[in-house]
């Protein structure tokens, strides 16, 4: 390796062991009691809506121990659709906010001091009786809301995947607002940013097993190309990707 290439290396592992006793003498713009962030994303007005149900009377539960078992990252999928109320389900036990109120979120997955750095993108490829496109998914909703449905998507999608897509039913993309979170926590925050998407990609992986559909969580992927998906990319940014579909 060259010196740039272990110079950056070294770097990268500082935001991974910070010391947190370094966050009692910081000036974080909480303590400054600056305005809060916008701890959820909105659609953008006009754009369909898809509301979307909180019960799954077709779904057929397992053990957590069976789901643990049987999950391993598959990265080729069956030429068959998902319901909607599979995708939904799908997000409702990896992305749903179950309360909140200024600056706190309560959900499935951990996120540090309720910060709530995530947002859910999803490219829906295969899926009864809903459009191929880009949606978001409004968390303190329980809504879709469509980004794009233009012709040719999945041949863009997949390049930003490196070519990973497979034939995958559906896709999830985590993304990271990291402001959310250094609001509190300043220059502490990011090992926590992309731990938080972690437990998402481990959330998923496991409510994948329930719907006898198998996921591969992906990091490498073409970041611009991904940002570009969503018309995101400074304040907001694409950290984990998961490709799901039937076994």
């Amino acid at each position: 390796m060259n010196d740039y290439v272990k110079n950056e290396i070294k770097n990268n592992r500082k935001a991974i062991k910070e010391d947190w006793r370094e966050l009692k003498e910081t000036i974080t713009d909480r303590k400054l009691n600056l305005e809060k962030p916008v701890m959820f994303k909105q659609p953008v007005e006009g754009s369909l809506i898809i509301d979307l149900d909180r019960v799954f009377p077709n779904i057929r539960q397992k053990t957590l121990e069976e789901c643990i078992k049987n999950r391993r990252s598959l990265r080729s999928y069956k030429e068959q659709n998902l319901t909607l109320e599979e995708v939904t389900y799908l997000l409702w036990e990896t992305s749903r906010v179950d309360s909140f109120k200024p600056g706190i979120t309560f959900r499935t997955i951990p996120t540090a001091g309720a910060t709530n750095s995530m947002e859910t993108y999803l490219f829906l490829n295969k899926v009864e009786g809903i459009a191929k496109g880009l949606y978001l998914y409004v968390q303190d909703k329980h809504q879709l809301s469509l980004i794009d449905d233009t012709p040719g998507l999945e041949e863009i999608v997949n390049e930003a995947l490196y070519g990973q897509l497979r034939g995958a039913a559906v896709v999830f993309f985590f993304t990271a607002t990291p402001y959310r979170t250094e609001y509190k926590y300043a220059h502490l925050s990011h090992k926590m940013i992309a731990i938080e998407a972690g437990h998402a990609g481990q959330n998923v992986s496991l409510a994948a097993e329930v719907i006898d559909c198998g996921a591969v969580m992906l990091a490498a992927y073409v970041q611009e190309y991904c940002d570009n998906l969503f018309n995101i990319g400074n304040e907001e940014f694409v950290t984990y990707v998961a490709t799901i579909g039937k076994r």
